[in-house]
């Protein structure tokens, strides 16, 4: 499994996408985009940060079992301003700690800035 994660328009997809043939990338490889969007939808329909987290460990274990590898793509979101909007404030909070999950699980962790890839574990 592994994490890329990085600032919003730098080049996250376009990146991962390079890294492998599509042949691969269709058969070995299931890439979860936008994973902050996700959290966010999932805290809306009223699920907690523990059962996303569960969610996200099923699909990790689901994933692995049936022989193909799992890659994240997330944007940093817990930078800045801190939002007025409780709801935001709690979505910033949930996404980031489920990304140190994804990221203590992980086999690598890379942020993109700018087009550009710093591995951070791996």
């Amino acid at each position: 499994m592994e994490l890329f994660i990085g600032g919003c328009s730098q080049n996250k997809p376009a990146y991962v996408k390079g890294l492998y043939s599509d042949e691969i990338l269709h058969k070995k490889i299931d890439i979860i985009d936008n994973f902050h969007i996700i959290v966010k939808e999932k805290l809306a329909a009223g699920l907690t940060s523990a059962q996303i987290w569960d969610e996200i460990q099923k699909l990790i274990e689901e994933t692995e079992k049936g022989g193909k590898k799992l890659i994240f793509i997330s944007d940093e979101i817990g930078n800045g301003i801190v939002p007025v909007d409780q709801t935001e404030r709690e979505w910033r909070e949930v996404t980031g700690r489920i990304l140190c999950n994804i990221a203590e699980c992980a086999e690598k962790v890379t942020r993109i800035v700018m087009g550009l890839a710093q591995v951070i574990k791996g």
